[in-house]
């Protein structure tokens, strides 16, 4: 039967739509009026124009669909409008719930985000923790968190529901925001600057962008309706990454440290500039804020109860960059951008 996907023409979901069509599953995309199918390639995918704040017309989109994949959302740094992220996010993801229980349709995989989870203190976080008494940094980490609070609801209703959570995604695909950490790898070695913030030793979580698509597949077949599973790989430190992003590429890169102070003063000075004269913001202070924490996560439960078996972070970067055109020559360079 046909599987419908929102954002499918973002940087995972033209990843996942190619892999569900590889396995021989009809595919549905769902679109916004004046988005694109599929830029820039030809995929056999049934393409239907939807809008997230109306029901009915997204009812009509899931007809004859039995799974959704909903990775649509505003996930940006900064908006001018801060209530289009809970418009989107929030009120948009309780019309596809609605659709969904209308149109009889049988299971919804949300992808959501590890950041709704919060920051690590001691031990990477895991499904079972609960955020800790801190603030949300971004609307966009708030306004999933309340997207999430509309769950139990639509259970209780007989919807299955289940949450997937990836971390920091890269690979590749489309340099938009979404995709930031392969823009990140392009600088480096494009450039051969990095920035690092503060010192370096904030720790992320990284994940190659086809394991998340492959996590997400495995969500959909065996995940629990209710429950949610982190789609994350590695836990290394900024300056870990860039280490080994070195010995991948053979590139070394000028590291120029910024300090807390100039970072959230030059945030402050691009938000005004952002709100003044229409420009998109380079950095805000919610993102800075953000980079100042450890975000370390476990994908155990993935692991164990649905087979997850992410790459490590060293054949991603090598991947990441043999796509990109650097590759260290003892490993096989061919060119350069």
């Amino acid at each position: 039967m046909t599987v419908a996907v929102t954002g499918g023409t973002g940087f995972i979901g033209q990843v996942l739509v190619e892999k569900l069509i590889s396995r021989g599953q009809p595919v549905r995309l769902i679109t916004r009026k004046g988005g694109s199918a599929h830029p820039g390639r030809k995929l056999p995918t049934e393409n239907v124009i939807a809008d997230l704040n109306q029901v009915d017309t997204l009812k009509a989109a899931l007809k004859g669909c039995h799974q959704v994949y909903h990775l649509a959302a505003l996930a940006k740094t900064f908006d001018p409008e801060p209530e289009n992220f809970y418009r989107v996010n929030v009120n948009g993801f309780r019309s596809l719930l609605e659709a969904s229980l209308a149109s009889g349709l049988q299971r919804v995989v949300f992808v959501s985000s590890s950041v709704v989870k919060g920051p690590s203190c001691q031990e990477p976080i895991s499904e079972s923790n609960l955020r800790p008494d801190i603030p949300f940094f971004t609307d966009y980490e708030r306004s999933k968190a309340l997207a999430e609070k509309i769950i139990n609801e639509y259970l209780d209703k007989g919807l299955e529901v289940v949450i997937a959570r990836p971390t920091r995604v890269y690979g590749p695909g489309p340099l938009t925001e979404a995709n930031s950490v392969t823009r990140l790898i392009k600088g480096y070695l494009k450039y051969r600057i990095c920035l690092i913030l503060n010192h370096g030793q904030e720790i992320g979580n990284y994940v190659y962008v086809d394991d998340v698509a492959e996590g997400l597949q495995l969500v959909m077949d065996r995940g629990r309706p209710g429950e949610d599973y982190i789609l994350g790989s590695e836990n290394v430190s900024l300056n870990e990454f860039y280490q080994l992003l070195e010995e991948v590429s053979g590139r070394k890169a000028l590291k120029l440290k910024i300090r807390i102070p100039l970072a959230l003063m030059i945030a402050k000075l691009e938000t005004i500039k952002a709100r003044s004269l229409g420009l998109y913001p380079l950095i805000t202070t919610g993102w800075v804020k953000t980079f100042l924490e450890n975000w370390a996560f476990s994908h155990r439960k993935a692991a164990e109860e649905l087979g997850y078996q992410p790459r490590s972070l060293r054949e991603g970067l090598h991947l990441t960059c043999e796509w990109l055109g650097y590759l260290n020559r003892k490993m096989g360079l061919a060119r350069n951008l």
